[in-house]
Order: structure tokens, then C-alpha cells, then sequence
């Protein structure tokens, strides 16, 4: 029998805004990445540029921690629940399907940035045959793809050219690859399925994030990167050299990713001291990019659409959506419209939209189709840690 459960983010029967709050902070900075002007060098320009890789990577890593927390954080369906896994992996591939939709929908608005959320559909759906392996076998294999795919997929790019299908696109010619995004997602789930309420796990995480940002962009520096925006190119460097560079640039920025999520974290909750009053305090302050992050998929999509709104032709005819007052708008919307939305009506029209599609979230007076240890994305409903120390949100 399936039950409703409580709402997205909670593992063990507590909030962890600071997931919310770290996927907020990689959308304000894709606004800055997709509208700001160029900026000629100096300070100014450095601060522009260093939302633009990082964004879309940290924005991987809590989509990695939100899957583990959808399938049932740390106590997932067992092998013996077969029902209840096959419940979890439909509502998966539904959503999938749903990003890959709306993401050619997106494309076809003619906006001038990168929509990836057609990648995000497609490494879903690779992790449907993987998302209930060990969080041991999850973190390695996830380490060691993503080590190899960034630098593998740069290599062969430079020898196919121009992407000629959508597979070329997605797995080795875009901008993204999707197999970088899977190894991405995959240490995001076993990071949620170690227990972010025990200190142990928020300190190493971060520590090691920390550690693998500092040791990622030092390489990829060395090795003819500049350490911000860019790593290493085939055209400057050889092709080996390249490869090598580009998966230290994505690994120090996954780094980066993991980092700032987990001192998000624990910022927001007493896992590592902070008195319950100064978490809830601090979660407070904070809560307009929570409120944000807590609606991923319809703040990035009302974002493109006004960067569509905004598209116009610069003096010398080409089309431009770059601006500081579009960058300003996109920011300030944002942080209020999320806010007063949660307050008032809920979640986000599309995770609403998307979550009555795969049936875990209830008609009127219905009941979702879900195992009773999975939310919105993701609870442990059954038999919570004995202690719990995540700031309720």
C-alpha cells in the first residue's frame, strides 16, 4: 500500500534546506552566465566568468542529491520491494521523458543559450539500471567516469567536428555530454545515501570537494587552462594534454559543487555545532534562493522565456538577450516570485505538473502512486535516525 509522504528535500523526517539553497545559488548564477555583458578584463570580468562552468555542474550535483533523496535516501527500496522499485524507476523515466520534451520545446524557442535540460532527461534515464547500487560502488564508479569522461569525450570531439545527430550531440560533440552529468548524478547519490545528518559525512564530503577543486583547477592551470572559465584547448596544447586538463577543469569544478553544497548544509542545520536557533535563523535569511531552488525546473524555464522576450538585434545585426537590467530582473524575480509562490500556492507549476504526470503527487482527495519511503524528492518515512540534526525547514 502506498501513503503520502511529506515534501521534497527531507531525509529521515527533517528539511535539508541547504540542498534548496545550493540549487538556487546555481541559477542565480546561470542568469549571470546567460545575460551578463562581456566585460573587458580586470576584477569585473574574473567574477563574471566564474559563475559560468560552475553553475551548471553545481546545479549536476544537487540534481544528483535530489534523485538519491527521491528513490528513498538512506534506506532505499530493497531487492525483496520489487514493487516499490518498479514504482520509483516508471516515476523516474516519466520525468526523464518529461526534461527531454520540454527541452526540445525549449530549444525551439529559438533562445540563444544552451537548454540542458534534454541531457538531464537522457542521464536519468541511464541511471534507472544503477540508481540502487551501494553508495560505496556509486562513488567510485562515479569518481572514476567522472575522471575519465570529460577529457575522453573532449579527445573524440575534436575528431568528429560538428555534432550530425542528436547522439553525437549528447554524448560527445555538445557542450554538456551526458555522460559527464551521469557520473555527476552518481556521486550525488551516494553522497545522500551515506546520511547527511551525520557530521562525518558533511564534513568529508567537504573537505574532499574542497580538496579535489584546489587540486582539479591547479592541474588544469598547469596544464594551460586559466583556472575560471576555461580549460585547457586542443588548439593551444596537444590533444592528450587537452583531455587531461579538461577532466581536471570539470573535476575541480564538481569539487567546487560539492563544497559549497555541503557548507550550504551545514550552515542551515546542526550537523556540525551550529545551534538549532542560529540554523533556523540562517535558513531564514536564505530562504528566497531555498525558495528558488525548491522549484528548479520552473525558475529555469521562466528564465529562458525571458531571455526570449528580451532577444534583439545589437548595432551590428546580430542578436543578443545580454544585459546587466535583464541580469538585475532575472535575479530580483527570482528571489520574490518563488518565495511568495511556495507560501501561497505550493510548489512550482511545473514539478507540480511533472509530478501528477508520474503519479506521486495527488488529485484532490487522492493518493499518489509512491512507495511509502520516497517524497518529491526523497524521505526516509520508516525508521528515521535516532538523532537527526538538520534544522526543520
Amino acid at each position: 500500500m502506498t501513503r503520502w509522504a511529506p515534501p521534497y528535500g527531507r531525509l529521515g523526517g527533517v528539511r535539508i534546506p541547504g540542498i534548496d539553497i545550493a540549487r538556487g545559488l546555481a541559477l542565480l548564477g546561470m542568469f549571470v552566465s546567460h545575460a551578463a555583458p562581456p566585460v573587458s578584463g580586470g576584477i569585473a570580468a574574473t567574477l563574471v566568468e566564474v559563475p559560468d562552468e560552475r553553475s551548471r555542474l553545481l546545479f549536476a550535483v544537487t540534481a544528483g542529491l535530489g534523485l538519491g533523496l527521491l528513490i528513498g535516501g538512506i534506506r532505499p527500496p530493497g531487492p525483496a520491494e520489487r514493487d516499490a522499485r518498479h514504482v520509483l524507476r516508471r516515476q523516474i523515466a516519466i520525468r526523464a521523458v518529461c526534461l527531454l520534451v520540454l527541452g526540445f520545446a525549449l530549444q525551439a524557442t529559438g533562445v540563444l543559450v544552451y537548454v540542458i535540460l534534454d541531457e538531464y532527461g537522457i542521464a536519468f534515464l541511464l541511471m534507472l539500471p544503477i540508481v540502487y547500487a551501494s553508495a560505496r560502488w556509486l562513488l567510485m564508479a562515479g569518481v572514476v567516469l567522472l575522471v575519465v569522461a570529460p577529457g575522453a569525450t573532449a579527445a573524440l570531439a575534436t575528431q568528429l567536428g560538428r555534432p550530425t545527430t542528436p547522439l553525437d550531440e549528447w554524448f560527445v560533440t555538445g557542450a554538456y555530454p551526458v555522460l559527464t552529468w551521469v557520473a555527476v548524478i552518481m556521486i550525488g547519490v551516494g553522497i545522500i545515501r551515506l546520511d547527511l545528518t551525520r557530521r562525518a559525512v558533511v564534513a568529508t564530503a567537504g573537505g574532499l570537494g574542497l580538496a579535489a577543486m584546489v587540486t582539479g583547477l591547479g592541474l588544469s592551470i598547469t596544464l594551460g587552462g586559466d583556472g575560471i572559465g576555461a580549460e585547457p584547448s586542443a588548439d593551444e596544447v596537444p590533444v592528450a594534454v587537452a583531455a587531461v586538463g579538461t577532466s581536471a577543469f570539470t573535476v575541480g569544478n564538481v569539487g567546487f559543487g560539492i563544497a559549497l553544497t555541503m557548507l550550504c548544509v551545514a550552515l542551515t542545520s546542526t550537523v556540525l555545532g551550529l545551534s538549532r536557533r542560529a540554523a533556523r535563523r540562517v535558513a531564514a535569511v536564505l530562504s528566497p534562493i531555498g525558495a528558488a531552488g525548491a522549484m528548479p525546473l520552473s525558475v529555469y524555464t521562466a528564465h529562458l522565456l525571458v531571455l526570449v522576450a528580451v532577444t534583439h538585434e545589437t548595432p551590428g545585426g546580430y542578436p543578443t538577450d545580454d544585459g546587466w537590467p535583464v541580469v538585475i530582473g532575472l535575479v530580483v524575480g527570482a528571489l520574490t516570485v518563488p518565495l511568495l509562490w511556495r507560501r501561497y500556492l505550493g510548489r512550482g507549476p511545473l514539478e507540480y505538473a511533472i509530478g501528477r504526470l508520474s503519479g506521486r503527487v495527488p488529485p484532490r482527495g487522492g493518493r499518489p502512486d509512491r512507495d511509502r519511503r520516497s517524497t518529491d524528492q526523497g524521505t526516509v518515512t520508516g525508521n528515521p535516525p535516532p538523532t537527526a540534526p538538520v534544522a526543520p525547514g
